[in-house]
Formats: C-alpha cells, structure tokens, sequence
C-alpha cells in the first residue's frame, strides 16, 4: 500500500515538475528570450519568435525544417494559417493544453485541426478530435462538414458524415437551422451529404429546399420553379428527383423517434375589436391565408365557436356545448399554382358556445416558408342559420423562433376574421 502512495505522489510530483518546465519555456518564447527561429504568419507584421530544439521536440515536420538536409536558415513564412491560430497551436506545444472554451468559432478550432495535421503534432489532433466528436449538435455540424471539406479534414468530415447520417435517419430535416445560419452550405457540400445519404425522404427533401431558398438569397433570384431549377442544376441528383423538390410544396411530417419531442406552440393573434358575425347560410366557408418564415409542423387549427342561439328548443336550453361538423381544406399557392395538400371532415364533440376550439389535423404536415398557404372551413347544410363570432384580428402571431402572416380572403367582402391562430412547432 505505501509503495503505491509513493508512486503516486511520484507521478503527480512529475505532472508538476512538468508542467512548471512547460511555463517557463512558453515564457522564455513570450520573453523571446534565448529563441533561435522566427516565423512570420499570413502576411502579418508581428513575429512569433521560438526555440527549434523545443518545436522539433513536438513535430517531425519542426525537426526536419530545422535539422533535415534543407534546414531553414531565415525567417519561415506561413501563407494558410491564421496568426491566431498558429499563436494558439505554440502555446500548445509549449504548454501541453488547449483551452477550447476560449476559441472564438468553429473555424478557428477546424484551422487549429488543421495545424495538427500539417505539422503532424499527434497529441493536438487527437484532442481536436475528441472536441468535435463531443461537440457536434444538430446546430453545427453542417457548417463543421463543410469548412472541413473545404479544407480536407478527413477525419472530422467522416465524424460529421456519421453524426448527420443519424439526425437524417431519425428525422430530423436540419432545414431550420439551414435558414438561420450565417454560413452558406457549398454545392460541393450538399453532393457530399446526398451521396452519404442516397435513400432521399421527406426530411432530406425539406433540407436541400432550404437550401435552395438560401441559395436563391445568395444570388439575388426570385423565388420561383425557375430559379429553383437553376440552383439545381449542378447538384448530383436524378432529374426526376429535382422536379420533385421543385413542385413539392409541403411533406407528411414523420414524429423524430429519439427522445427529442416536439413542444407544440400555439400561435396567437391578438384581438382588436369584434365585428359582424358570420352567418352561415349567407356564406357556407370561411378563408384565410398564411405564410411563414421557417419551416414548421402545423398540429390543429384555433377557430371560433358557434353564438348561442337566439331561439332555443326546450331541448337546446339544456346544453351548453354542441356537435362541430366542418370540413377543412388547405391549398398552396406556389407559381400562379393552387393545390390541395389537405381535406378532411371533422366532427367534433362537446364544443362549448362563445369560445373557441382546436380543430386538430387527422394527418400532421410541413408547411414551407417560400410558399402561401390557403385555409378554408366549409359548412354543410345541417349549420345553416348559426352565426360564428368574428373580430379584426391582428396580422400575425409569432414565437421566440417564427413567425406566422394570416390574412383573410378579400374577395369574399368579409371583415374580421374566425381564425384566432394555429398549433405547431419549428420542423426540426
């Protein structure tokens, strides 16, 4: 037992002797005290004085520019790395350590990988590794995949490739995260994630339409069938497969099978005033149309309920709630197109008077931010005479993350609105 204390404290011992070692060689480089080698990066003024011996120690590469038949005599210049980034990967050799914490973005850490693998210093790639193996969310990994295809980082691009294949796989589409990031995926990227996942779904389609979108955004073109065409054209897919991306415009949703759940959100229009009631029998459907800025699941419908009629049965007076029988109709409207991507009857039990109600969706669908989308509740004959409450509403309801337009059909000479707001929650 006492010879295994020994030990130990022998080995932290070492660790501090070390590492003591270790601070005052970086501070002789800071110092340039007692340095044999310059280097000058990027084309920058400031010179990053160093001891060969101690770089040599560390790189194969160090040892060979220095002590191999065609040593450096001058100043090394270094053209591809950043000052930051090359200041970062001496304190490492010098020191032992990276703070990762400290690096400002995932470029700089990709470009520190990167001075691992040029300089061939094993223990800084492995640690590099390590980071992005532990770090790459949902909300990274696309921009992680393409600066390290950009740069060759094999390792990371085959990490990236993995992760991804799982998000895709259970679901999720990333086409949010497409829109709202300030990094624009390359063409040569988008091939790199289509070949790795050939078996295209509803998700992935969702995914490159966003990047169509931003990608029309880039090159200043209207969002229409021709440019998306156009920003098409070079990608690795079959043509019929294009067409299909081109004309989509909504997908089934698929429920994530991971343990990520979707939090609904309800959309809410504020309310100004009330105004004349619809009367059914007088118009037999209520419309009103809606866009949005990301792409979203859209779980039900918030409508008004039924006034309480003037004139009651015996029977009627009895009740506080009624039978709802509607049929709701959605359309897309995309390039002068209209199409129908939803029609259902609803009956809905136990509906209380002067309220409002959640007409939830028989099927879950993804609504697409490019496109306007047409809402429609239409009555039969058995409603004729009821009158339906309706209020100037506001334009749109928002969350913390979207943002949802509504406006009502002019054309049927209508004020107000039944349409209070929507259920649903960013397509993740």
């Amino acid at each position: 037992m006492s010879n295994k204390v020994e030990i130990t404290g022998g080995d932290k011992m070492d660790e501090e002797i070390m590492a003591d070692f270790s601070q005052r060689f970086n501070e002789m480089r800071l110092r340039s005290h007692l340095v044999d080698c310059t280097f000058k990066v990027n084309g920058g003024d400031k010179l990053y004085n160093c001891h060969k011996l101690i770089l040599a120690a560390a790189s194969p590469v160090f040892e060979a520019m220095f002590y191999g038949a065609l040593a450096e005599k001058q100043t090394v210049k270094i053209a591809d790395i950043r000052p930051c980034v090359f200041e970062r990967m001496l304190d490492f050799i010098y020191v032992g350590t990276v703070d990762f914490d400290a690096i400002a973005n995932i470029e700089e850490t990709l470009e520190l990988y990167y001075c691992a693998q040029k300089y061939m210093i094993d223990s800084l790639h492995k640690q590099c590794v390590n980071y992005f193996g532990n770090n790459i969310k949902p909300n990274n990994v696309l921009k992680i995949l393409d600066i390290a295809y950009s740069m060759n980082l094999e390792d990371i691009i085959f990490s990236c490739l993995c992760v991804l294949k799982h998000f895709l796989s259970s679901g999720m589409s990333l086409s949010n995260i497409i829109l709202e990031s300030s990094h624009h995926l390359s063409k040569s990227c988008v091939d790199l994630i289509l070949e790795d996942n050939y078996e295209v779904k509803d998700n992935i389609i969702c995914m490159i339409r966003a990047w169509c979108i931003t990608e029309c955004e880039q090159n200043r073109l209207e969002m229409c069938s021709d440019s998306l065409k156009t920003v098409l054209q070079d990608i690795e897919l079959p043509d019929k497969l294009k067409d299909t991306i081109v004309d989509c415009s909504f997908t089934s949703f698929q429920p994530i099978t991971t343990g990520d759940k979707y939090s609904w959100t309800p959309i809410q229009r504020i309310h100004y005033k009330a105004v004349r009631p619809l009367i059914i029998g007088d118009e037999m459907s209520f419309e009103a149309s809606l866009t949005c800025n990301r792409f979203i699941v859209l779980k039900s419908l918030s409508a008004n309920t039924r006034l309480t009629p003037q004139l009651l049965s015996l029977d009627l007076q009895r009740r506080d709630t009624y039978t709802e029988n509607v049929t709701v109709e959605i359309c897309s409207k995309f390039n002068n197109k209209v199409e129908t991507i939803y029609q259902e009857q609803h009956l809905i039990c136990d509906v209380p008077f002067n309220t409002s109600m959640e007409v939830k969706l028989e099927h879950q669908i993804v609504l697409f931010p490019d496109i306007a989308y047409l809402v429609r509740i239409k009555w039969g004959p058995e409603s004729l005479g009821y009158e339906y409450p309706r209020s100037i509403l506001s334009s749109y309801g928002k969350s913390k993350n979207f943002r949802v337009n509504f406006s009502e059909n002019i054309y049927l000479e209508t004020d107000g609105s039944i349409l209070n707001g929507i259920v649903c929650d960013l397509y993740k």
